[in-house]
């Protein structure tokens, strides 16, 4: 079996078969803050700081079948045990958020769900003491002009789907990739750089879009744009791409020169390639869709937490349907890659009335795309269309909630530290 095949076959390795019902996992970042407004110390010292509110959490068995970690700028990360209903992620969720809410409370701290942090730059914001980040940084800092920006300064929402097998994981793949453009506008929510109004610049998307060009972006940029060969495409990208680190025998993270298929390659030719190894790389790749041995969307900005499960609920929707999933294969089909890159791009701004594939607007495609996906909610028979149904007429009638938040701001008397705080940010 060559490398690629390995590859592949770790891809495939959870998948639960046809006829089974799909779980759903999500992760979600947040931002720690102060009462004066400073970031959380991210490594421990004198004053409590993130490192200290992981253990805590880690040591809370109410929430044992979650998982907690920090990213490289202190911000928490949350990560739901696999459910099969969207009610079940809200109620994991909200068990989570009020543990959370009682620890911040007790050491004066507070959490902030935003896509990018409104008020700090890069440079002010201390980077996590662990091996893994300090390389990534490193790399994202030469690599990409706002790889800084990425690593302390964003949050997000990430999705993540068992795979039932080979055929269920190229079209989902292929969909999501599709439905970047429609991602990251409707589910914008980075409405402030560095204390202002950022106005229509979809800013999370515009960081990662400058990041790191050999490992972010969407599939389609790779040349990943045909749905029978996603995961073969997926794979032979993959161990080209430029390592940042690589395991040792005892999963020490290492510096390395290589690629991840050189490293990958070495490691079989020797055999004592593992499947450690092999996500770790995998691991490496940060592209809006992402394959382990799960799917993972990973282009939806966080969002307030009483929202989080509007994205999943809408994604949900559109890739666990059959009849959905054939509409969407057959809108999607007539789209050109020409088509798709330039919607990629426009998508980086957010301007409802610019025409995308077929002459559609954002806001014409958001309409028929959502449409489908409370179908596809509502054949689920779980009740699950409440969790997007008001969220969509909300951003209908007042657009995406980053330009809602900086008109309200505009309305307010109150500086910016505390209006993100405040309970008037969205209409």
């Amino acid at each position: 079996m060559s490398v690629h095949n390995k590859v592949k076959s770790y891809i495939l390795s959870n998948s639960v078969g046809y006829n089974v019902k799909r779980k759903i996992g999500i992760e979600v970042e947040c931002f720690v803050f102060d009462e004066k407004y400073n970031r959380i110390p991210v490594n421990k010292g004198s004053t409590y700081s993130a490192s200290n509110l992981l253990e805590e959490l880690n040591s809370i068995e109410k929430i044992s079948t979650a998982s907690f970690s920090l990213e490289p700028g202190g911000q928490i990360e949350w990560a739901s045990p696999a459910c099969e209903t969207i009610q079940e992620l809200e109620k994991s969720f909200s068990t989570y958020k009020k543990i959370l809410d009682k620890i911040l409370d007790r050491e004066g701290y507070k959490s902030l769900f935003i896509g990018v942090d409104p008020l700090n730059e890069p440079d002010d914001i201390e980077l996590i003491k662990h091996a893994k980040y300090q390389l990534m940084d490193k790399n994202m800092e030469e690599k990409g002009s706002l790889g800084k920006w990425m690593m302390r300064n964003t949050c997000s929402i990430q999705i993540n789907y068992d795979i039932k097998n080979g055929k269920d994981l190229e079209e989902s793949v292929y969909i999501l990739d599709c439905l970047h453009p429609v991602l990251s506008y409707l589910f914008s929510h980075s409405p402030f750089h560095k204390g202002e109004a950022i106005k229509n610049l979809n800013l999370r998307n515009h960081i990662w879009e400058n990041t790191d060009d050999s490992r972010c972006k969407s599939l389609i940029n790779h040349g990943i744009f045909d749905k029978k060969s996603v995961l073969g495409a997926y794979c032979d990208f993959v161990l080209q791409v430029p390592g940042i680190f690589k395991l040792d025998g005892e999963n020490n993270i290492q510096k390395t020169q290589l690629s991840l298929g050189e490293d990958l390659k070495i490691k079989y030719s020797e055999g004592i390639l593992r499947r450690e190894d092999i996500k770790a790389a995998l691991h490496q790749i940060f592209t809006n869709v992402r394959l382990k041995n799960l799917i993972e969307v990973r282009d939806i900005d966080c969002l307030p937490f009483d929202k989080i499960m509007a994205p999943v609920s809408f994604v949900t929707g559109l890739i666990d349907a059959p009849l959905i999933r054939g509409k969407l294969l057959s809108i999607f089909k007539s789209w050109t890659p020409e088509d798709r890159l330039s919607w990629n791009d426009l998508a980086k701004f957010l301007n409802g009335d610019v025409d995308g594939p077929a002459g559609k607007s954002f806001l014409d495609w958001i309409k028929i795309i959502s449409g489908m996906s409370i179908d596809g909610l509502k054949s689920r028979k779980h009740g699950e269309e409440k969790y997007f149904s008001d969220f969509l007429e909300n951003i209908f009638l007042h657009g995406p909630l980053s330009c809602q938040a900086q008109t309200n701001f505009k309305k307010s008397v109150k500086p910016l530290n505390e209006f993100i705080f405040s309970q008037n940010v969205y209409t």
